[in-house]
């Protein structure tokens, strides 16, 4: 993979200005002390203008709603490039009308009518960090307390982007925003208020690319992200998606991966209230991280419960990973010129993904009854048998 091809997509991509600030505090991932001067808050132009800031200015791409990349800031990991992305430089839309924030947004907002001549005088709505409670959680624009520090203490759980070859964004670290953005954002509400401080994440991400919603370039639309990632031929796409196999396995066993025994009760993570349609990017080599860790908990179950845990962790993530595979499969043999039945093609598939799983110490496949099963195990715990393709010819 050339890198230089997708990072000259991102610096064309640039739709956005941020600008740097201090934090009123910050807590840094000891693993990424190195990008310690990485370590800033960066406020949307909208907050910017609202406070006259003069600061240093970083050119970045809008991704989700509150969140933004900028390509400047990028490191190589164990052979991936990573970019840092902000998640709560300030909104980019109407909590509640659906429309990019405006001036007259704000105003809707604003709960102190001696702000509306500041409000008046903005360029922009967009980047603005308001106090409107989203779910309880976080500040409209902006992140909460326990979604950040939980993010970090997941992220400090991985050996750098992998628990046990399931592969996250990682945060490197949380800064608190200054107390007069903070200040500011609390007269900005439609309902009600977030009550505690406000921050923002600082993490790694390997792309703006998503399986299916929140990005403009999803594995949705195949041929797109091919040739912004230069795999223009069926054996570069293969190995994509041999890597798109393998982290993907990975990431629906993460549950085995994570454990751990104590007496008779096993604790792991598992996804709550998240998915991966949306909350998984994925890198030019196929890699799917994923990337809201917000989502994730521990959880203890006793040792005969740890079966049926992680096959319902399995079965409620695995149709959004198999239709983008379906989605990337069907591109290969497109590329390749050939047109496989589909029972030819989950044949090939079913190679592909014993392929893929040939190193992995967690997972591996086998046939049983002509069905490909994944089997998942680890040190101490109980073997899991899950099938992933019934019914396919073996060999």
């Amino acid at each position: 993979m050339n890198h230089d091809v997708y990072q000259r997509y991102l610096l064309n991509s640039i739709d956005l200005d941020l600008f740097e600030l201090t934090p009123e505090s910050f807590e840094i991932n000891a693993q990424f002390k190195s990008l310690k001067k990485w370590i800033k808050c960066f406020v949307g132009p909208a907050t910017a203008e609202f406070h006259q800031l003069n600061s240093k200015k970083h050119l970045a791409i809008k991704d989700e709603n509150r969140n933004a990349i900028l390509p400047e800031f990028s490191i190589e990991i164990q052979g991936k490039m990573f970019y840092l992305s902000v998640k709560g430089c300030g909104a980019y839309e109407d909590m509640f009308f659906g429309s990019n924030l405006n001036k007259d947004n704000l105003k809707n907002a604003c709960r102190d009518l001696s702000l509306l001549n500041r409000i008046e005088k903005l360029s922009t709505g967009q980047g603005f960090i308001m106090a409107e409670s989203w779910m309880g959680e976080s500040p409209y624009g902006a992140q909460g307390y326990v979604n950040a520090f939980d993010e970090l203490k997941f992220s400090k759980i991985a050996q750098y982007d992998s628990i046990n070859g399931a592969y996250i964004c990682p945060v490197i670290g949380v800064v608190q925003l200054p107390k007069n953005i903070e200040e500011i954002a609390r007269n900005f509400f439609w309902c009600r208020t977030y009550n505690d401080h406000f921050y923002q994440e600082l993490r790694l991400v390997p792309s703006n690319v998503r399986l299916y919603f929140e990005s403009f370039n999803t594995i949705a639309k195949p041929k797109a992200i091919f040739n912004l990632f230069n795999l223009n031929s069926s054996e570069l796409i293969e190995e994509f998606e041999l890597q798109f196999i393998k982290s993907g396995i990975a990431l629906l066993s993460l549950f085995t991966r994570s454990a751990n025994i104590t007496d008779n009760q096993i604790s792991g993570i598992v996804y709550q209230d998240v998915w991966f349609d949306k909350d998984c990017i994925v890198a030019p080599d196929g890699t799917i991280h994923f990337a809201d860790l917000e989502g994730l908990i521990w959880k203890t179950v006793p040792k005969n419960k740890f079966a049926e845990i992680q096959k319902n962790e399995w079965q409620k993530l695995v149709f959004e990973f198999l239709f983008a595979l379906i989605k990337i499969d069907s591109y290969r043999l497109k590329i390749d010129g050939r047109s496989l039945s589909w029972s030819k093609q989950r044949e090939e598939l079913s190679l592909l993904i014993q392929l893929a799983l040939n190193n992995d110490i967690y997972a591996y496949p086998k046939y049983h009854n002509n069905n490909l099963l994944i089997v998942l195990e680890g040190p101490s715990i109980p073997s899991i048998e899950i099938p992933l393709i019934e019914k396919v010819k073996c060999s």
